[in-house]
Formats: structure tokens, C-alpha cells, sequence
């Protein structure tokens, strides 16, 4: 049970193309229809089949490894998650609410409570290093993608959106914008025209399962006298 929206890996790589303001496109793989994420760059037009000429983005390593990139296209991965220490929180649980089945109490003042609760722990913050690179056969088409790239990806800080369990938009701060030219020309008929836009999402990630816990009902207190203390009068 999931009392407030949890963050998971997966969610933080959805990201990437969510914060790239894309849409999903159905596409025709091995005879079935899947869903690819899309953009349109402005001046840009991919003429790959079925996509309205607009620009792929795929993750580095995709479930079918065998298939090629098509170009021009995004390809972002995360190359490294680190604790972000600084911003962990002194509290622990972030939210209670009665569990599943739970018998409901009330006091004889009125108050309203349940005999179990599930409590939620706090997210672990995190700092999630991406790199997004611009993959074209032609200078110009990779120019005008890294320039989409860099109006989204603003230096020296910009807003990564993600969606969370319950569906809900948050918004992080990521920061350290960087990029670099990184083309390929192993042979001149065989060329890539890459670049890439590096950043680093201030990001949290929810590592803890919801845990149930029961409640106080009733507390008894009763006079313990010294003779009654283990080692009798005098004792320890």
C-alpha cells in the first residue's frame, strides 16, 4: 500500500523524455505495434516512417538490443547515481494511514484512531547524472537538435519533471549542464554526427517498503514498591 506517491529508478529514466516535452507514438517493430517516445524539433524533419517526421528518443540500452538507432534520434542513459547527503532529512516517516482491515477505536473523549496503521519511510535523496546525446547523419539536423536539447536543458539549472506511483507531476532541480561534441567517423559512408548534453537531477528515490505497525490501546500502570525491585531493599 502506497500512502503518498513513491519514486522508483524506472520512473527517474521516464523522466528524461517526459521533461523533453515528448509524445508517444505507435510504432512497427517485428509485425507488432509499440509505443516510442517522440519530438518535434523545430526545422527538423526526421522522415522516418510512421512518425510525422518528428525525432525518437530511446534509452541507451533498449529491451531489443538487436535493433539499430534510427537517426536522427535522442539516446540518453544514467551514468551515475550518487547519495545526496546534503539534503537527507532528519525525519523518518513521511505518512501513517490505517491499514487494510483495520479495527476502528474510539476514545471515551471522542477521539477516532485504529488498532494498526501502515507507516511510510521517507524517500533517500539521490543525485542522478544523465547524458543525452544528439545522433544525426547530417551537421545541420544535429545542430538544430542540440539547440532543442539546450532550450530544455538550461544552464546553469533547469526543471526535471517526473511522474510518480499515484500519478502526480513533481518537479527537481537539476543542475551541472554541460555538453560536448562526441561524433563518430570510423568510415565517411558510415558517419554519426553526435553531441552530448550532460546534467545532474537533485533527485529521491524510494528504497523502503511500507511497513504495518499496531497501535497503543490501553496503558496500565501500577506502584512498584523498593521490596519489589529485583534484589529487595537496597537493590540495584
Amino acid at each position: 500500500m502506497t500512502i503518498i506517491g513513491t519514486l522508483a529508478l524506472r520512473d527517474w529514466d521516464a523522466g528524461v523524455p517526459l521533461t523533453m516535452h515528448a509524445e508517444v507514438a505507435k510504432v512497427a517493430v517485428d509485425g507488432s505495434l509499440r509505443n516510442m517516445n517522440v519530438v518535434r524539433v523545430p526545422g527538423v524533419k526526421s522522415g522516418i516512417g510512421g512518425l510525422d517526421d518528428r525525432v525518437p528518443i530511446v534509452y541507451m540500452e533498449p529491451e531489443d538490443e538487436y535493433q539499430e538507432f534510427l537517426l536522427p534520434c535522442y539516446v540518453f542513459k544514467l551514468t551515475s547515481m550518487t547519495p545526496g547527503w546534503d539534503r537527507h532529512p532528519w525525519y523518518q516517516w513521511v505518512a501513517r494511514a490505517p491499514a487494510k482491515g483495520a479495527k476502528k477505536i474510539v476514545l471515551p473523549d471522542g477521539r477516532v484512531g485504529y488498532d494498526r496503521y501502515e507507516n511510510q519511510w521517507r524517500a533517500e535523496q539521490y543525485d542522478l547524472s544523465y547524458d543525452v546525446e544528439v545522433k544525426a547523419r547530417r551537421r545541420q539536423t544535429a545542430i538544430l537538435m542540440l539547440q532543442y536539447a539546450l532550450s530544455v536543458f538550461k544552464s546553469p539549472a533547469f526543471v526535471f519533471r517526473v511522474i510518480d506511483s499515484l500519478g502526480d507531476t513533481r518537479e527537481y532541480d537539476a543542475v551541472d549542464v554541460s555538453s560536448s561534441e562526441t561524433s563518430e567517423l570510423a568510415d565517411i559512408a558510415d558517419r554519426t554526427i553526435s553531441w552530448t548534453v550532460s546534467f545532474t537531477v537533485r533527485g529521491e528515490i524510494d528504497l523502503e517498503p511500507t511497513v504495518e505497525m499496531p497501535a497503543v490501546q490501553t496503558v496500565e500502570a501500577r506502584v512498584v514498591s523498593v521490596e519489589d525491585r529485583p534484589g529487595g531493599e537496597g537493590g540495584a
